[in-house]
């Protein structure tokens, strides 16, 4: 839990986690207008944050390589084709 706010981007130092009875309290030292986020945070899915943090890192390795995320959609496309027409 600690490690899915501090990669939204909450301070490791401002994180508490705490056991009562047979439950956990988290602690987030923040501003009020970052706890709405950090509830969605916590309330969301850990699988569904690691897509989105997959996919946001692959939007950026996108747009930093684009000439070459166009190459490899051509050579797609290419074979694609070629398996379509084969007759």
């Amino acid at each position: 839990m600690r490690e899915r706010l501090s990669r939204a981007g909450f301070a490791r130092n401002s994180i508490d986690i705490e056991r009562v009875d047979d439950a956990f309290q988290v602690l987030i030292n923040t501003r009020e207008e970052n706890r709405e986020r950090a509830e969605q945070i916590l309330g969301g899915s850990a699988i569904a944050d690691d897509l989105q943090q997959a996919a946001d890192r692959t939007v950026g390795a996108v747009k930093d390589n684009q000439f070459l995320a166009l190459g490899l959609a051509a050579i797609a496309g290419f074979t694609l084709y070629l398996l379509t027409n084969r007759s």
